[in-house]
């Protein structure tokens, strides 16, 4: 497929993507209600979309009193979308936001200052444009404590703290990398012993960046291997791959992080195969830059070092607590929020690999649709969570936010009909308030499971749905598949129904055959029976998981403790454990392998198999200085 040679504007995008998902006709009236411009306005930006389609051999049809659509076959729609999003960011005409990051990576790649001149014939457009878009730089760059200075017939240039230019880079990166990147890298990452060619990711465009970040991106592929994605999951490996990216170009125009002290634990790093090293190793080597210390510590650990001091526990009882008063909701009374934050807490704040710009799809979504919620949580971690400054941002705050969300929102179960993979990026909690939301606003749907970029083949395989789901574009999947946002939208969710309502239609003419089973719903006169067991075999896991721990145990945690076990318990006997992608510390787990096997075997005794996730954070309840 051909890039595009027609420059569309981002509205004509938005009216390309808008054709490609509707399946009925739509008028130049409701497009131009839909886009808050006139019919005038519509019919000129549809001369140029036209023009898009017979490009690509596609014709928009149109009659009068009917409207305007397209009769192609939904595989052809996928690859027409794929194709947009893959050159929406570099091929339209920039809006001031999307110029205002481009000129950010040339002040801060730049050798020397640069005109308003040079960047207005950079960028093509006027100086008038581009002395405007500095100021919106300024004001923007001062919110990360930096400053623009302005200097007599020399130019611009960015000014502040290593730390803080280098978290503004990856803020920008992730705002502009697309989905659709994110899905080419990560099948380049997966599929590079079939040679896969790297489409050339569009950040930074014009500057060192670009150029660094390819050879970063390929430079991970080779050192790449199946068993690190137990340890990273893919926001992690992006996170470590563009930071290498961003200290290898910072490095170029002779601006450090810190002291120019070499990195003495090589050889250590080397034989432990520390990923982080022996990518910046490699990207290192290739531009001939010295392996400093502090350049390896913030690839590392993101320049925020862990406080493993704080009470987890005391921290997330303040932060519902706190939230909760503050949106007048009594989030208090769910022990499930408790739980489910307590891990995702215990995980996130004593990984290894501490990353606070990690991606986070969910960002837009839900400031835009919970703005109160978000504030309240901002608010509190701010107050509560010590040495906070660095680690609050949006990414963090929404990953928590879809905790509070899930408790919010009740779960309505229908029952199962139609099974649904969903491929998405999920940290713990996120999968359950997709289902939840998926399971209240569409019937006759189960969820089957959910699948990251990296497995979502295997998975699929496995599952056999009947129809798939994914925030990401997947080419081939062999089934009915629709793209979604990554919380799903009310269109997303009415597409989803007629979708279901279509498959259902057609299992009843035998048009799809049933190749896996449906799963035995276990009957009500059971249930009492079932409950005792449950209760009986917690309690004896429990009294032999407290033997296990014997003094490793923190004494202040044993009634969490229980409360723990109790909903470990019940998480597997109802499969729905911990998910391992992202959540496992492997290094917890070596060092504690005597009391690891210990676990394994009461859990085995008792006729249950534990997961590494879920034996991670019950490892979380270990007294301080246990854990070395």
């Amino acid at each position: 497929m051909s890039r595009m040679s027609l420059h569309l504007s981002k509205r004509e995008i938005k009216i390309l993507l808008l054709l490609l998902d509707l399946e009925d006709s739509v008028t130049t009236k409701e497009l131009a209600e839909t886009f808050q411009v006139s019919v005038r306005t519509i019919k000129y930006d549809l001369d140029n979309v036209r023009e898009w389609f017979k490009e690509q051999n596609v014709i928009l049809q149109a009659r009068r009193n009917k409207g305007i659509w397209l009769d192609i076959p939904d595989s052809e729609r996928l690859t027409l979308k794929n194709e947009i999003i893959e050159v929406e960011r570099f091929e339209t005409y920039p809006d001031q936001e999307l110029r205002v990051n481009q000129l950010i990576f040339r002040l801060l790649l730049a050798p020397d200052c640069l005109t308003s001149q040079e960047l207005a014939d950079d960028l093509q457009v006027s100086r008038n444009t581009i002395v405007s878009d500095l100021d919106r730089v300024d004001e923007l760059i001062q919110t990360y404590g930096l400053t623009l200075n302005r200097q007599s017939r020399q130019g611009f240039s960015i000014n502040g703290e290593e730390n803080k230019i280098r978290l503004l880079m990856e803020y920008i990166t992730q705002k502009e990398i697309t989905e659709y990147d994110i899905y080419q890298i990560m099948s380049y990452f997966v599929q590079s012993g079939q040679q896969k060619k790297m489409q050339e990711v569009h950040v930074g465009v014009n500057t060192i960046f670009q150029t660094i970040y390819q050879v970063a991106l390929k430079e991970m592929t080779s050192l790449l291997d199946p068993s690190l994605f137990d340890q990273f999951n893919y926001a992690e490996i992006l996170s470590i791959t563009l930071r290498v990216a961003i200290a290898a170009s910072r490095m170029q125009l002779h601006h450090t992080v810190g002291a120019y002290k070499m990195l003495t634990n090589q050889k250590v790093l080397e034989q432990k195969q520390e990923l982080p090293f022996l990518l910046m190793k490699k990207v290192f080597d290739h531009y001939e830059l010295p392996l400093l210390a502090d350049e390896y510590f913030y690839i590392y650990s993101d320049v925020f070092v862990a406080n493993n001091q704080q009470d987890i526990v005391g921290l997330t009882e303040e932060l519902i607590k706190d939230v909760s008063e503050e949106i007048s909701f009594p989030f208090y009374r769910d022990r499930q929020l408790f739980t489910n934050l307590f891990a995702h807490l215990s995980l996130r704040l004593t990984k290894k690999h501490l990353f606070i710009n990690e991606y986070n799809p969910f960002v837009d979504d839900i400031k835009a649709k919970y703005p109160q919620l978000f504030s309240a949580i901002q608010l509190a971690s701010q107050s509560d969570i010590v040495g906070s400054a660095l680690l609050i941002n949006d990414s963090f705050i929404a990953y928590i936010a879809l905790h509070f969300l899930v408790a919010y929102e009740k779960n309505l179960h229908e029952v199962n009909v139609v099974r649904i993979v969903y491929v998405c990026s999920t940290g713990l909690g996120v999968t359950s308030l997709i289902e939840q939301k998926i399971m209240e606003e569409v019937s006759n749907v189960e969820i089957a499971g959910f699948a990251s970029v990296l497995n979502a083949a295997d998975v699929i395989e496995e599952k056999n749905p009947d129809l798939v789901l994914s925030i990401f574009p997947i080419e081939i999947v062999n089934r009915p598949f629709i793209k979604v946002n990554p919380l799903p939208t009310e269109a997303d969710l009415h597409s989803v129904q007629e979708e279901v309502n279509k498959i259902l239609s057609h299992t009843k003419t035998g048009k799809v055959p049933r190749l896996v089973p449906r799963q035995q719903i276990k009957e009500k006169q059971g249930i009492e029976t079932e409950s005792r067991d449950i209760l009986v075999r917690t309690y004896v896991i429990y009294e032999e998981l407290l033997k296990a721990f014997a003094e490793k145990l923190t004494k202040e945690y044993k009634e969490a403790f229980l409360l723990h076990v109790m909903l470990m318990v019940h998480r597997i006997t109802f499969d729905s454990q911990y998910e391992n992608e992202g959540n496992i510390v492997k290094e917890t787990l070596l060092t504690q392998h005597e009391l690891v096997e210990k676990i394994e075997q009461i859990f085995a005794k008792n006729d249950l198999m534990v997961n590494q996730a879920e034996i991670t954070a019950l490892l979380n309840y270990i007294r301080e200085g246990e854990h070395i």
